[in-house]
């Protein structure tokens, strides 16, 4: 369940001012602007197509894009993809991008490359605290465990890099509803830790049941947001996105 928190949006991790990013001539954002408040989980939530992958790429430097992105008071638009990670943005991509006939172990200590002269065992025992099964299976090679096995992977290689800010997206995506549900309390534990999340999920319900605050998206640009716990209850949000109709 979200946080009731009154979030001060002038105290902002993360500011993002009319970003469009596209790919060659197809534009896909049309000035998505968004606040990330420290210590919040802040969702996405759309239709398929509406650029909610394209969003997080644009910020994570994978993506050219134009307009404002603000992290800690400074502007990464010029920021190269390494130069990114190394001030504390990870993202844990849709396909997951795991190496498939590496350890476990060697895909999470991969993720502490920006970090690699710093020590790494606190971080890979703080993530195997987090997930269990990922230590049980410290030497099995990524590719033989299952999908939500993966995602945990996934996400425990993100967070070995100590992120501030930690991206997900889709991070529910093929799994089960009990596999969906330990991975949203991760998502909360990390919250209670101090870590900023930005979801991007096509599980509006589960988004908006963890989330302080969300925005939908809709054919690149932010139709509507505000605190997530009043989207969940907004008559449109709940018939085009959580499958529940109106009352009579």
């Amino acid at each position: 369940m979200a946080q009731n928190i009154e979030a001060d949006m002038t105290s902002h991790l993360l500011k993002i001012s009319a970003l469009h990013a596209g790919y060659g001539a197809a534009q896909v954002l049309t000035g998505v602007s968004l606040l990330a408040v420290p210590g919040s989980v802040v969702t996405v939530v759309g239709p398929n197509g509406a650029g909610k992958s394209t969003f997080l790429n644009a910020i994570m430097g994978i993506i050219p894009s134009r307009g404002g992105i603000e992290y800690r008071g400074i502007a990464l638009e010029q920021a190269t993809l390494e130069e990114r990670v190394q001030r504390g943005v990870a993202l844990v991509p849709e396909t997951r991008a795991l190496f498939s006939t590496m350890s476990v172990s060697d895909n999470l200590l991969l993720g502490s490359y920006a970090r690699r002269h710093e020590p790494v065992g606190t971080e890979l025992e703080r993530v195997y605290g987090l997930f269990p099964r990922l230590k049980e299976r410290h030497r099995q090679a990524a590719g033989t465990l299952s999908g939500g096995e993966r995602q945990m992977l996934a996400i425990g290689r993100a967070l070995m890099g100590k992120p501030e800010l930690l991206m997900l997206d889709e991070p529910s995506l093929g799994l089960a509803p009990l596999v969906v549900r330990d991975i949203f309390k991760i998502v909360d534990r990390l919250r209670a830790e101090g870590v900023t999340v930005l979801l991007v999920e096509q599980n509006a319900r589960a988004a908006l049941e963890i989330a302080d605050y969300g925005y939908v998206l809709e054919m690149g640009a932010v139709s509507m947001e505000g605190p997530a716990a009043e989207l969940a209850k907004d008559s449109r949000v709940i018939d085009t996105y959580l499958g529940v109709a109106k009352p009579a």
